[in-house]
């Protein structure tokens, strides 16, 4: 069965934190396994479980775990493979560095790898409630909304980026002596 997954959003300052500490420490101490996460990168959610965090759960007491989401640490984990091969084809193509690393880095991503933490829980079976203490509204909106614009992206946009690559691997390949990827 999936874990019960509460979501607290709203405004900065309204009490998100505090609130998803104490249903997390609740739902434990009713002897739910329990992962309480932020998306916020205020990372206050340390304080309020009197414990330091990082971007994996770590055990507070006994059914009880926190986690930081770190979308810097995500962007290394997940998206460095990615950025080691753009930037360096922008910087040679005649883009200055701090733009490079800056183009390859899509907006959304943080959202991304947030929602990706919370999916994890939820598919993983280790957890009864997955409590999540939300950014700020603002953020929380975008983050919610990710899953529309991926599915416009996927839908409107990858089909021409396929056809385009497609026909750009060989003039790539022959003329600027650079792989696409795919090609590996």
């Amino acid at each position: 069965m999936a874990p019960r997954t509460i979501l607290y959003t709203g405004k900065g300052g309204v009490g998100k934190t505090s609130v998803a500490a104490a249903t997390a420490r609740r739902c434990a101490a009713a002897g739910l396994r329990t992962v309480v996460l932020s998306t916020d990168p205020a990372h206050s959610l340390a304080d309020a479980l009197g414990t330091s965090l990082n971007g994996e759960p770590t055990p507070i007491d006994g059914t009880l775990w926190g986690q930081q989401v770190s979308a810097q640490d995500e962007m290394e984990r997940n998206w460095a493979g990615v950025q080691d091969w753009l930037s360096p084809l922008l910087v040679e193509r005649g883009v200055d560095r701090i733009s490079a690393e800056e183009l390859t880095v899509p907006p959304g991503l943080d959202e991304l790898f947030s929602l990706l933490q919370i999916k994890r829980h939820n598919e993983s079976g280790d957890f009864d409630c997955v409590i999540v203490d939300c950014a700020p509204t603002g953020e929380t909106l975008r983050l919610l909304s990710f899953p529309d614009v991926a599915r416009w992206w996927l839908e409107k946009v990858l089909p021409q980026q396929s056809r385009i690559m497609d026909a750009a691997r060989p003039f790539a390949r022959a003329v600027l002596d650079v792989a696409l990827p795919g090609e590996e």
